[in-house]
């Protein structure tokens, strides 16, 4: 006679009845910081945070999940029903974890219903954030086996700009004026992240960052509407008419944009090269997340729109 025993999953998207009882290590509160840092993180993210492996680290994320510190947003749903792919978890901050994060750091901005945000977030929105949070991560990796690089992030970069720049609500956002197709139109551009990295021999390097989920057009005839093109024309309006660096006090930077395909950075490359007032810019460069998956960004040979490639540091 034998006996066949079931073991019983606990759902994915669904918190078991009963809370796991555990207790919280040092790499856990680490793992609540970090997702609460960068807003959503894949569980492969976290594993290049912590530093353990990746079966190590889902172990912790699975019972962090149902006790309530992490949430993992339905919006990503889709990922597991049959024919929708197979994807890391995504992870958000729970309750539990926000709780912990103003107990321990004194997050007073943590103080909200984290449960109906996530469950708020539509999935491109989740994807955008995943994609500036790929990067932040690389950058994070890179530095570990770096002593004579520095790297600042936003926060560090505005406290070094001009005051009138530190007052605004965007101190990152750029307005410029840009004539296209006939008219004057006035437009602006925030981008998604902004960063710089201080080489060995003191030279200062800033960027901003534009991370392409594919879901606006390359260009469009007209600047009322969204389009890459838009943006592009912000940018080096904004260099060539010393807005950039009277706003930001940055004498030069490079634009990163990170896109969803090969296919789509090569057309944003063609637009650049043949665009009368972009085809002699310095700014862009332009690359797909799978290219640079896995890469260390510093040394990372990121391409222009013109065949050459930069690296960082």
């Amino acid at each position: 006679m034998s006996t066949n025993v079931v073991h019983r999953r606990n759902p994915r998207f669904r918190r078991a009845g009963q809370r796991p009882a555990f207790q919280l290590t040092d790499d856990d509160i680490a793992i609540v910081r970090h997702v609460a840092r960068h807003r959503f993180l894949r569980s492969t993210p976290i594993t290049a945070l912590i530093g353990r492996s990746h079966e190590k680290v889902c172990k912790r994320l699975a019972p962090l999940y149902h006790a309530g510190f992490l949430d993992r947003p339905p919006a990503q749903l889709d990922y597991y029903r049959p024919g929708g792919g197979s994807q890391p978890m995504v992870y958000a901050l729970g309750n539990r974890g926000a709780q912990l994060l103003i107990e321990r750091d004194g997050l007073e901005d943590a103080r909200v219903d984290w449960t109906r945000k996530n469950k708020d977030a539509k999935r491109q929105f989740i994807l955008h954030t995943l994609a500036i949070a790929d990067l932040r991560v690389a950058l994070d990796v890179a530095m570990r086996t770096r002593t004579n690089v520095l790297l600042e992030g936003p926060d560090q970069l505005i406290v070094r700009m001009p005051p009138s720049t530190r007052s605004l609500t965007q101190p990152l956002g750029l307005r410029v004026k840009v004539q296209h197709n006939g008219p004057v139109t006035q437009i602006g551009v925030v981008p998604d992240y902004a960063f710089a990295i201080t080489a060995a021999d003191g030279a200062r390097h800033c960027y901003v960052v534009e991370c392409d989920r594919g879901t606006m057009p390359v260009a469009r005839a007209s600047l009322h509407q969204t389009s890459i093109l838009k943006k592009l024309l912000a940018y080096e309006t904004a260099r060539l008419q010393g807005v950039s660096e009277r706003q930001w006090g940055w004498r030069s930077f490079r634009v990163l944009i990170i896109t969803n395909s090969a296919q789509r950075a090569q057309r944003i490359r063609e637009t650049i090269v043949g665009h009368p007032k972009l085809a002699a810019s310095p700014l862009f460069l332009i690359v797909d997340q799978a290219a640079l998956s896995g890469r260390d960004v510093l040394t990372f040979p990121w391409p222009t729109a013109h065949g050459t490639t930069h690296v960082m540091a």
